[in-house]
């Protein structure tokens, strides 16, 4: 688990230094910081979720099976285009997807007007809240199966 919070952080940190000298403002350090705080805890809250699987599975093949669920999440929220540019089917799916809180709030950071900031921190709390149990579940059941 922790090799793969490396992973994320040393990327997150990469792609955005990257960023900034590619020419991304963003307009102030809080902005700078809130973004990347809100990444670290959606990132922890993935890697609590992967992590739970994996113990529970103890095989290689649960790759798939860890990331079906993430990747669903992700292609029900608008990722690409803001939530307003959406219409039909998508957009009622993705007016309540919790993962379309945390990126509009990113958005914000970015923009320089973090709307939704505290909701989506409270969001990305509550699923590491709710993810520490399964990951400890986990755990325990591959320490009782040797």
């Amino acid at each position: 688990m922790a090799a793969s919070l490396v992973r994320a952080t040393v990327t997150g940190t990469v792609v955005t230094v990257i960023a900034l000298l590619a020419g991304m403002r963003v307009s102030g350090g809080v902005d700078l910081f809130g973004l990347v705080g809100l990444a670290l805890l959606v990132n922890v809250a993935a890697t609590l979720f992967g992590a739970g699987v994996a113990m529970l599975s103890r095989t290689q093949q649960a790759g798939p099976l860890i990331r079906t669920p993430i990747f669903l999440v992700l292609f029900l929220a608008p990722v690409f285009v803001p939530q307003g540019l959406l219409a039909g089917w998508i957009s009622a799916i993705s007016a309540v997807n919790p993962m379309t809180f945390i990126l509009e709030a990113g958005r914000g950071f970015v923009l320089g007007e973090p709307t939704g900031a505290t909701f989506a921190f409270g969001i990305g709390a509550a699923l590491v809240l709710l993810l520490i149990p399964w990951a400890l579940f986990g755990l325990r059941s591959a320490e009782k199966s040797g």
